[in-house]
C-alpha cells in the first residue's frame, strides 16, 4: 500500500521538480546592470568565486527576491549567479554617461590650454617671390621654399612673448642666371626669420596675428658664364639680414593647426611671399 502511493506520488514530484525552475522564473523581474564590470558571484557571498562580469546598460532577469543583498541573476538559458543589488536596478533603463566620466570630460577640457597659448611646430612650405639685385639690376622669380616653423610662448625667450621661427631652403639657381647666361646653374638659398607676434582669437580654434622680426639670408650658386670660345665657372655668394613683416590667420584641429601668412622681407632688395604650415602640438 506505502509503495503504491509512493508510486502515486512520484510522477507528481516529477512534475513538481521539472516545473519549480519555471515557476521561479516566471516571477521574475527585467533588471538594468548599472556599473560597467559589475560582478557575479556563484553564490550568495562576496567571497565566492566570480563566474561572470557585466556590461553597464546590459539588461537581464534577475529574483523579485533578495538573498542578503544579493539578487539571483541569469546570464542565460541555464547559467545563474548572484549580483550585489548595488549593481543592479529593477526595471529596464537607458543609462546616461556616467558622472564620473562627464566629469574627467569636462576637466580635460578646461586644463586644455587656450589656442593663442599653445606652441605648435611642423613643416612649412612657402612661395615667395626672390629678388636679388644681380647681373646689373634687380631680377625676381617666384620659388618654393621648405623648412620648419615653431610658434607661440615659451619658445625661445620664457614667459608670455608669442613668437615665430621659420628655417628654410630652396635647392637651385633662380631660373634668370640661365636665361643671361645662356648656361645651367646650382647651388641654394637659405632663409631664416624670427618674428614678435601679436595675437587676436577668433574664437575659440581660430586666431589672427601679425608681426615683425630680423631676418638672416644666405645663397651660394655655382654658374657658367660664357667668354670667348670657354666656359667660366664661378661661385656667387651672399649674406645679408635684414627685417620681416608678416600677418596671417590659423586654426586649431584638435592637437593640430593649419597656419597661413603672408610675408614682407626687407633687405639690400625687397619682396614677398606666401605661407602655410602644419603643426602639432608640444
Amino acid at each position: 500500500m506505502f509503495g503504491l502511493c509512493a508510486l502515486n506520488k512520484s510522477p507528481w514530484a516529477f512534475i513538481f521538480l521539472f516545473f519549480l525552475p519555471l515557476i521561479s522564473w516566471g516571477q521574475a523581474q527585467q533588471a538594468t546592470v548599472l556599473l560597467d564590470g559589475a560582478l557575479v558571484y556563484q553564490d550568495a557571498d562576496f567571497d565566492a568565486p566570480v563566474i561572470a562580469t557585466l556590461k553597464r546598460g546590459a539588461v537581464h532577469s534577475i529574483s523579485t527576491g533578495k538573498k542578503g543583498p544579493f539578487f539571483k541573476i541569469r546570464l542565460k538559458p541555464g547559467s545563474v549567479g548572484w549580483i550585489s543589488d548595488t549593481d543592479v536596478k529593477p526595471g529596464v533603463y537607458k543609462l546616461a554617461a556616467p558622472k564620473e566620466e562627464k566629469k574627467r570630460v569636462e576637466e580635460k577640457e578646461e586644463k586644455r590650454k587656450p589656442f593663442f597659448a599653445t606652441r605648435y611646430r611642423g613643416p612649412a612650405l612657402d612661395f615667395i617671390n626672390f629678388t636679388e639685385d644681380t647681373l646689373g639690376q634687380e631680377r625676381s622669380e617666384f620659388l618654393p621654399f621648405y623648412g620648419v616653423k615653431f610658434n607661440g610662448f615659451n619658445t625661445i625667450f620664457t614667459g608670455e612673448i608669442y613668437t615665430e621661427g621659420n628655417i628654410l631652403f630652396h635647392l637651385g639657381a633662380p631660373k634668370y642666371y640661365s636665361e643671361v647666361t645662356g648656361k645651367g646653374g646650382d647651388g641654394f638659398i637659405f632663409l631664416a626669420d624670427f618674428l614678435f607676434q601679436t595675437v587676436l582669437p577668433q574664437g575659440k580654434n581660430g586666431i589672427f596675428f601679425y608681426g615683425f622680426g630680423p631676418m638672416f639670408r644666405y645663397s651660394h650658386f655655382t654658374l657658367e658664364v660664357p667668354n670667348g670660345t670657354k666656359t667660366l665657372s664661378y661661385s656667387a655668394d651672399d649674406m645679408t639680414l635684414g627685417a620681416v613683416f608678416d600677418l596671417g590667420l590659423s586654426w586649431r584641429f584638435g592637437r593640430y593647426s593649419v597656419r597661413t601668412d603672408a610675408k614682407y622681407y626687407w633687405e639690400r632688395t625687397k619682396y614677398y611671399g606666401f605661407g602655410l604650415n602644419l603643426g602639432w602640438e608640444f
